[in-house]
């Protein structure tokens, strides 16, 4: 097959989890012999060049990549609030000159299956349309609206609540009308496959994020005595859980266990999140140059969410490097775990405060839910086995 994938940002390097899901996804199909290509937007957030990409990312993949400036804009976003319909988090993508590539790459080349990684590349669909005659596949990565809508119920400020209830049922609108215009629909998990409705439930295939089989470790940490917290946290929902955990479930921890810290890795961090962070007794140090080391080095893995929606594919990541981790049940959502076997899930303050008070007190337990979350990966989410699954569908509907 000849696929082309459309990415809203460059998926290398993989430094967040819709990154590794869209590059561990269209690395496999090359490396399983399928001519993959792909055209990226660079940002200003992901401003990774082509360029620079390793030797082996250009076995059976041709890149191609385009500047679109994606940052945000408080006057253009108040427009957008009083003058359209459309969700701003959307407008965002839709570049002329990215459309112009896009029309480019059709004219030189014909594709079995043209892949939008994410919902705001739903833009592109008329052009497509107007220049080639290929199935398009929407890889849903979450269910978009439904993060809005949580983050409307979760945040204390009115303004802001009522500013994310109008970015959601418009995003609903828009991500309801894309099912419409689509071919094939590959959602991450059954839980979104459930809230996607599309009109031919035959073009559906379920693919979650696989793990390589070289990312898999199974080992004792460095420093058994840490929390720890890595993710992108420029993403609204890692700051709110992050914030609430540490204002009311992480100062409780350091009084019982004063010898124990709490460390925070991710990529732009806002000024404003770093000063609230800095009120609490956490460790933040920024991005880390390996996300993989940083894990391996550190003992039970934090993933406080109270929004979001889709695979929360770090935890897929820390699971496959033998962490145990304590989250919550929108955290675990999607993905199959069982609640005190390889995962600690916990919902509110007391049984968070209590949860990973009894595995600092239990060092047992907390090697067997380590050992049983890396068994869990590995026979769950092997990637070279889900994008051949993957593949084959495609040939199918192709056929």
């Amino acid at each position: 097959m000849k696929l082309l994938f459309l990415c809203h940002k460059m998926p290398y390097p993989p430094v967040d989890g819709g990154a590794i899901a869209t590059l561990n996804m269209l690395t496999e199909f090359a490396n399983q012999g399928h001519k993959v290509d792909v055209l990226a937007m660079q940002t200003y957030k992901h401003s990774f060049s082509i360029e620079k990409l390793p030797q082996e990312l250009l076995v059976n993949i041709t890149w191609n990549q385009v500047f679109v400036n994606t940052q945000l804009s408080p006057v253009k976003a108040l427009v957008n609030l009083l003058f359209s319909k459309e969700p701003y988090n959307a407008v965002r993508f839709d570049c002329i000159n990215y459309r112009n590539k896009l029309v480019e790459v059709l004219e030189k080349n014909t594709y079995d299956i043209i892949q939008l990684e994410g919902l705001y590349l739903s833009t592109y669909i008329k052009t497509i349309r107007k220049q080639a005659n290929t199935l398009v596949s929407l890889r849903a990565h979450n269910v978009e609206w439904r993060i809005w809508e949580r983050l409307a119920i979760s945040d204390q400020s009115f303004i802001k609540s009522l500013y994310y209830r109008i970015l959601a049922k418009r995003v609903k609108r828009m991500e309801l009308n894309t099912l419409k215009q689509i071919d094939l629909l590959v959602p991450i998990t059954e839980n979104d496959k459930l809230e996607l409705p599309i009109y031919n439930s035959n073009n559906i295939f379920v693919a979650p994020t696989g793990i390589k089989k070289e990312n898999l470790l199974q080992k004792e940490p460095d420093n058994i005595k840490t929390l720890f917290h890595i993710g992108a946290l420029d993403w609204i929902p890692n700051q709110e859980g992050l914030l609430w955990f540490v204002e009311n479930v992480w100062q409780k921890i350091k009084l019982s266990f004063p010898e124990w810290e709490f460390i925070i890795a991710g990529r732009n961090a806002p000024l404003q999140f770093q000063k609230e962070l800095g009120k609490y007794p956490v460790k933040y140090i920024g991005q880390v140059d390996s996300a993989k080391d940083f894990i391996d080095k550190n003992g039970i893995m934090i993933v406080p969410l109270l929004a979001g929606s889709g695979m929360r594919i770090k935890i897929i990541e820390g699971m496959a490097r033998s962490k145990a981790i304590v989250t919550t049940s929108i955290g675990a959502e999607g993905i199959p775990v069982t609640n005190m076997e390889n995962i600690i899930i916990a919902d509110n303050i007391e049984e968070m405060y209590s949860a990973i008070s009894d595995l600092m007190n239990n060092f047992n337990q907390l090697k067997s839910i380590s050992n049983k979350a890396f068994s869990f990966v590995k026979e769950n989410f092997n990637n070279e086995k889900l994008v051949s699954e993957l593949a084959g569908f495609y040939q199918k509907k192709i056929n």
